[in-house]
């Protein structure tokens, strides 16, 4: 298996004293405070080399107000500690993660989706690190008899008014799908949009919906709305950076761990896998509804 060399990005000076000297003082100080400073238990798990990602809040799946950093940052972790990495976190804006993750100043980033402009900028893996639920929110009160919708196409037909926030998939979704919709800053104004009445339906990860609803508008208001099936599931990635040194490297260890039997293992458990991962006799209940719905 591949094994990074270093996750910092080092750039050589000018002056060949200059980097010696400096050099050296490094080397002094890294043994100091290796001597006096034991690394921060809330940003590091597992042991090896360290993977520092590049993340945002999407609790509570992603977040840093909890110890694990939430459900599928716990999951991360556990991959990269099989791989012998180390995972660390920092927690930025989301348009602040996925460019400098770009630039190469974090090694990687997730969740985010697969596409085609992303795969052109960044080393997406072959396997899926998990399955985003998407679901409709809509108020009771606006549609008593509920809303059948199994897929983005029904929004359009329904002529239905939707509401999607800037920096997630909704825009493009919308376009393809010829739904009539709003693109708002934030999560926060876009329930208040919906709250207000100036919207029918947002889309939203079921987890992350119910969290930010209750979060938002506040668990009495949360009671007063209700959601429609799950229209095909998502796959969500780990992003890669082309232009860090190590980018490639890791990526392929990914891959490497997540085809193996162990990754085999995880997938099941996570219901992440895709055929390929699995021999047929093992694709059977939950594992292959969720393949036949055709999420990937």
């Amino acid at each position: 298996m591949a094994k990074v060399r270093s996750v910092q990005i080092v750039r050589p000076f000018t002056s060949g004293l200059a980097y010696a000297c400096v050099l050296a003082i490094g080397v002094f100080l890294g043994f100091a405070l290796s001597v006096q400073a034991a690394p921060n238990p809330l940003k590091a798990s597992g042991g090896g080399k360290e993977v520092l990602f590049a993340v945002a809040e999407w609790p509570p799946l992603v977040t840093e107000d909890v110890d694990n950093f939430g459900r599928w940052s716990e999951r991360v972790t556990e991959i990269f500690a099989r791989m012998g990495y180390e995972a660390r976190f920092d927690f930025l804006s989301w348009p602040r993660a996925m460019e400098l993750t770009r630039r190469g100043e974090y090694i990687a980033t997730f969740p985010w989706l697969k596409t085609e402009e992303r795969a052109e900028e960044f080393h997406i893996p072959r396997y899926a690190m998990a399955r985003a639920l998407h679901k409709g929110f809509y108020k009771k009160s606006r549609f008593p008899d509920g809303l059948d919708i199994n897929g983005f196409d029904d929004v359009a037909k329904l002529g239905l008014h939707a509401v999607g926030i800037a920096s997630y998939w909704h825009k493009e979704e919308f376009n393809k799908h010829n739904i009539n919709g709003a693109i708002v800053a934030n999560s926060g104004s876009a329930w208040r949009f919906l709250d207000a009445g100036r919207a029918d339906i947002l889309f939203e990860e079921e987890e992350v919906g119910w969290f930010d609803l209750t979060n938002v508008l506040g668990a009495e208001a949360a009671e007063t709305y209700a959601t429609t099936d799950a229209v095909p599931s998502s796959s969500m990635f780990i992003l890669f950076s082309r232009n860090h040194p190590d980018g490639e490297i890791l990526k392929a260890a990914f891959d490497d761990l997540m085809g193996s039997d162990p990754g085999r293992e995880m997938c099941q458990e996570w219901l992440t896998c895709d055929r390929d991962q699995l021999a047929p006799e093992k694709i059977e209940g939950d594992v292959l509804d969720m393949i036949s719905e055709g999420v990937n």
